[in-house]
């Protein structure tokens, strides 16, 4: 992929991502008399919550990359200093990490997640 295409894509990337809107409402912690109508708002806010933070997230990510491409690091994985492989980068444009050091980071975060469970 061409500098211009990945910068596009990346650009179209952050366009979408604050296209999405969660309104206050979305997340208002209110209080039902119905218990049922009380757990359905409870799920409800617990998705935006989820939507919300996968989206600044990736926002975060997406912006992280136009940085790497402004200051020609793009491609390269932030943990190993290795070579992003191609087609992962075309299928993720703003990956930071190697498939090999994502993985090692995605089981960080598991442990780190049952640990903090127990």
């Amino acid at each position: 992929m061409k500098t211009q295409e990945i910068k596009r894509a990346l650009l179209a990337k952050k366009r979408e991502l604050s296209s999405r809107h969660i309104s206050q409402e979305d997340i208002a912690i209110e209080m039902s008399a119905e218990v049922f109508d009380e757990i359905q708002r409870n799920a409800d806010r617990a998705l935006a919550l989820d939507s919300l933070t996968r989206n600044w997230k990736t926002g975060t990510l997406v912006s992280e990359a136009l940085q790497r491409l402004e200051d020609g690091s793009y491609g390269v994985c932030a943990e190993c200093d290795e070579p992003i492989n191609e087609k992962r980068l075309a299928a993720i444009p703003w990956a930071k990490y190697c498939i090999r050091c994502q993985e090692h980071a995605d089981s960080a975060a598991v442990e780190a997640q049952l640990v903090e469970a127990a």
